[in-house]
Formats: C-alpha cells, structure tokens, sequence
C-alpha cells in the first residue's frame, strides 16, 4: 500500500496548475498534522493487515513536506520501530527541490527516492544561470552527489503553457527518470489544440526514444516504459485503476481523514476514512465507467479515477484522445518492439522494478 503523509499544507511555490493546495482556514484543516504520529502507524499496520499487504510505501507529502524535515525525521524513526521489523518498508519524498539543498543527512540517508516536481512554467527560455532552473536543478545534483544510490525521478506537469518536447529534452538527462502529467483540470481553454501539439510533441519524443531503444539504451520515460510493458508483460489486474485509485493508494491529510486521491479535498466525493476509525475502499472498477469497452484498457488502466468521476465525458475524451495518440504510436510498431525486446533481454528487467511500480504511468 502506498501512504501519500502530508507534512503540511504550505508550500514555497504557488503553482497555477496545482490542484493539490487548500485554503485551510475556509476548509478547517489545520496547515500541519495535529494527531499523534504512532496513531498514524497503528492505522498503516492495521490497513496492511486489512489488505494482507508486505510492503508499505510511505510518500512524504503536502504542501512542500521539505519544509519540515524534522517532522520527517520524527515520523521516520516512528515507522522504522514499529513498521520496517513487520512491513518491506520505503521512503519517498515528494518535492519540488527547492530545499533539497537542506536536507539533513540522516534524512536523506533512509530515503530511497525523491518525486521531483518541476515546474516548467518558472524555466526561463534564455539566462538559465541564477533562475529557478539552477536552483532545482543544482539541488538535484547535489543530493545524487551526497547520495549516488538516492534515485530522482522528474515529475513534469503538461499544461496548455508548456512545450512538452522542450520540457523533456531540457530535464531528462539529469535524473534516473522522468514522468509527466496532462494536467488535471476540469477544463482547458482551448482543446483542440493543446490536443494537437501535445500529440505532435509525442510523436517526437517517441521518435527520439525508440531511436535509443534500438540502439541499447532504454531511456527511463515512465509513460513509455508503462506501454511497453503492458503490451508484452502485463502483471496487473486491468480493471483496477493504474493510478491505485480506490485499490491501494491512500492520502492522510493533517486531520487523519484519509481519501482515494490528492484532488479536491474540498469535497467528500474521494474520502474513505481516518486514521482513528480506518479506510475502507468502496471497489469501484473500471467497467462501472467509460473504460468497459475500451480496447486500449489494457494498455491505459483508466489514467485516473478522479477523472472519471468528476470530469464531462467530453472533457474525459480529451485526455483519451491523446492518450490513445501515444498508444497508437507502440501498437504500430508492435513487431519491430516485439523484435527489439528479443535482442536486448535486460529491458524485461528494466520494466519491473519496484519503483515503477509506484508510478501512476500513464500520462
């Protein structure tokens, strides 16, 4: 089971495309978490039980959890004595690295990995030096050099404002691996043609991958990491959402109600417990939605339950339609992959690591 912890509600940045920031005071959640941390783990043991689930993966989340490191040190030595002697137990900070820099050092050393959110917005398209480029960017670097086992994972947001070829050719050769996100909105300004371009940039980037792919080098795009291994190693129950929506994915806010999903707090609509009375997820599946019939079910695993359950059909089919678009480009070439993974047999084992295994995947 994977545990999204918020360790605040602030945040050091006030990102347009964040959907994940609240105004406490009008919702009465408190800015930092007010139940005690061993309550936290009695819930964590008692859901593992629930589920009969071995590994347990902690996210450290918010707000920016960076800003308080020394909650993080206390919730970890908490879960280090009564999780990790019954539980396969990981660490992961999600942040968007503009503190990285302060980590302390037994922080970082019981951390396994970092989901590192950039936003693409603030990168200057001229005068890197002395930017919020540089900065994210030598916080990176310089956690790898402290930690060269310590894996960053870039986590891009696509928005309408964003160029999704420049975005993942600046960043990608930085990191262990990159990962990137339509934005989740209810709805975009003009469609048609964020449709059109994302769709475009794709086909490049994939021109660009595959290119290495058949060279040796597989380049650790997790989106395209996601299809390649559904077409041909699929492990997975396909009528349970890749994302772990309402399945094994679980968010604790401040207050210890717990929900299915990050977005929209506001509302009771993905709240399924707290940490006193516990969680109790309500099954829902792909064939309750539009995902039933659709022949890329396999491939997709419904990309999100939020959408589904909040967004228009319309605006639903947006983001189907580009996803299906990166689909298409692998069914294409489904021989000559099928014949690249026949020559290069360590791609089998680049696809089932552990930490793609807590990635939402799909775009």
């Amino acid at each position: 089971m994977e545990y999204n912890v918020y360790m605040t509600n602030d945040c050091n940045l006030n990102c347009a495309y964040c959907s994940v920031l609240l105004d406490c005071e009008k919702n009465g959640i408190p800015i930092h978490p007010t139940y005690e941390v061993e309550k936290l783990a009695a819930y964590i043991d008692k859901t593992q039980q629930k589920y009969n689930d071995n590994e347990v993966v902690i996210f450290f989340f918010g707000g920016e959890p960076s800003m308080e490191y020394d909650r993080i040190r206390k919730y970890m030595d908490c879960f280090d004595k009564t999780l990790r002697p019954k539980y396969d137990l990981k660490y992961i900070l999600h942040t968007n690295g503009l503190l990285l820099n302060e980590i302390p050092d037994d922080v970082l050393a019981k951390l396994d990995l970092s989901m590192y959110s950039l936003n693409y917005e603030m990168f200057p398209h001229v005068g890197l030096a002395d930017s919020y480029f540089q900065k994210v960017m030598d916080n990176a670097l310089e956690a790898k050099e402290k930690k060269p086992s310590f894996e960053i994972v870039a986590r891009l947001t696509i928005t309408e404002k964003t160029s999704f070829f420049s975005e993942i050719m600046q960043v990608y050769p930085f990191f262990d691996m990159v990962y990137w996100q339509l934005e989740n909105t209810p709805a975009w300004k003009d469609p048609e043609y964020f449709i059109k371009t994302y769709n475009y940039e794709v086909s490049l980037v994939f021109r660009h991958w595959l290119n290495e792919l058949k060279a040796g080098r597989m380049l650790k795009f997790i989106p395209f990491m996601a299809v390649l291994k559904f077409m041909f190693f699929h492990d997975r129950d396909d009528n349970e959402f890749l994302c772990g929506y309402d399945s094994h994915m679980l968010y604790v806010q401040t207050n210890g109600k717990c929900y299915a999903c990050c977005d929209s707090m506001e509302s009771p609509t993905h709240y399924v417990g707290d940490i006193e009375k516990g969680s109790e997820f309500r099954g829902l599946k792909l064939s309750d939605f539009v995902c039933k019939d659709c022949d890329y079910r396999r491939i997709c695993m419904g990309r999100c339950g939020r959408m589904h359950r909040e967004f228009t059909p319309e605006h639903i089919d947006h983001y189907c339609r580009m996803n299906k678009h990166t689909f298409d480009l692998f069914i294409e070439r489904k021989d000559e992959l099928a014949q690249i993974l026949k020559e290069h047999p360590e791609y089998e084992a680049m696809l089932s690591g552990w930490d793609l295994d807590i990635m939402e995947y799909t775009s």
